[in-house]
This record gives structure tokens, C-alpha cells and sequence, in this order.
């Protein structure tokens, strides 16, 4: 799993059917300091994640099957978590309440 941030919401009238009642939403995979870290990766949003949310982003095709039920379904990542807070080494370096100019708050 990564953690990353939601940074897009992916409209998509006609989808597979897979995909039918699941938002699409696209991440920015963060690094332990939360900074961008790579390209960004659409998402099947399991847990009813928004804009600007700090996520835990599995990308494993075969878990994310088995989550949709469908051994078929044409899916390799899912936001599987809504991330609260983050501590490294007895300190805590994210906290979704925490106000935004507080380091790396929410």
C-alpha cells in the first residue's frame, strides 16, 4: 500500500461494469515527507474518499478483483483507507485535523 492524495474526481458516464456504483478518482502517490512521488494513479474509491484527502492507495490488480467481486474486472488500484494520522518515530508528522499551515495537516 502508499499513501497518496486525492487530486482529481474522474467522470465517467459509461464505464465497465465493474466499475457501476464506484467513483473513479485519480491520486498523486505522496513520499514519507508527503511530497509528490511519482505519476498519478486512477483509482476505484472504496471508502467514499474527497478532494484533497490523504488515502491509503492499494495497487495490486488481483486485491482489487477480489474487493470488486469480479476476477475479470479491468482494475489494478483502489483507495482501500481514509487516512486520519501518520506518526514516524514518536512523532506525528500528518493529522487530517490539523489546520493546513500546522506542517503537514490536513
Amino acid at each position: 500500500m502508499n499513501l497518496g492524495k486525492v487530486v482529481r474526481k474522474v467522470v465517467s458516464t459509461i464505464k465497465n461494469n465493474a466499475f457501476h456504483a464506484r467513483p473513479l478518482l485519480l491520486v498523486q502517490p505522496l513520499d514519507i515527507h508527503f511530497q509528490p512521488s511519482g505519476t498519478s494513479v486512477l483509482c476505484i474509491d472504496f471508502m467514499g474518499s474527497d478532494l484533497g484527502e490523504i488515502v491509503l492507495m492499494m495497487k495490486e490488480g488481483s486485491s482489487v478483483q477480489q474487493m470488486l467481486n469480479n476476477k475479470q474486472a479491468p482494475a489494478d488500484a483502489a483507495i482501500v483507507g481514509i487516512v486520519d494520522s501518520v506518526d514516524f518515530k514518536g512523532k506525528t508528522i500528518f493529522c487530517k485535523s490539523a489546520p493546513a499551515d500546522a506542517g503537514a495537516g490536513g
